[in-house]
């Protein structure tokens, strides 16, 4: 018993020792990239900083409160929120932007306000969001409301809707 016991101890010991080779006309699979293995930054910059002056675009102001995106570009569509109101009660106002082209741009048409969301599932005229959205109750504690909210709309013309449609369901 004691000199199977070492046998299979050598045995495993063995084993653990290297990788296999890999078979002949296949090469190694490398590991995937890491942030340190694509690119390490150098302890110490090259030369002297370059100076970027602040921007005063009116519209880089919006898109700075932009605070979760999904596009969905086999729809031509994007769902954004930015940050206003209450962040501990629905601090996400959602919308849901539809592109009209290069000279209208973004047809933008708003979801609602909700503590979290998520796109769930998107098909030609249809959204799908799972949603978080709170509400204080009678007694001052926040009641959670998880739910779907489905946004439909007309694809088939040649513009975006003037309006969509938005559902709810539990």
């Amino acid at each position: 018993m004691t000199r199977m016991i070492l046998i299979l101890s050598v045995v495993l010991g063995l084993a653990a020792c290297g990788e296999p080779d890999a078979p002949k006309g296949r090469p190694k699979a490398s590991p995937p990239p890491t942030p340190l293995s694509v690119a390490k930054a150098p302890a110490a910059p090259a030369g002297p900083g370059v100076a970027m002056p602040a921007l005063v675009e009116p519209g880089l102001q919006q898109a700075a409160g932009v605070s979760q995106l999904e596009l969905l570009p086999r729809l031509n569509a994007k769902v954004f929120s930015v940050s206003g109101g209450d962040p501990a009660l629905n601090g996400l106002v959602t919308y849901f932007g539809l592109f009209a082209g290069a000279d209208e741009g973004w047809r933008v048409y708003p979801i609602g306000d909700f503590n979290e969301w998520r796109v769930v599932e998107s098909a030609p005229g249809k959204v799908v969001l799972a949603v978080r959205q709170d509400a204080a109750s009678e007694d001052g504690s926040v009641k959670n409301s998880p739910r779907f909210i489905h946004v439909s709309f007309d694809n088939t013309g040649d513009a975006p809707p003037d309006a969509i449609s938005v559902a709810s369901s539990d």
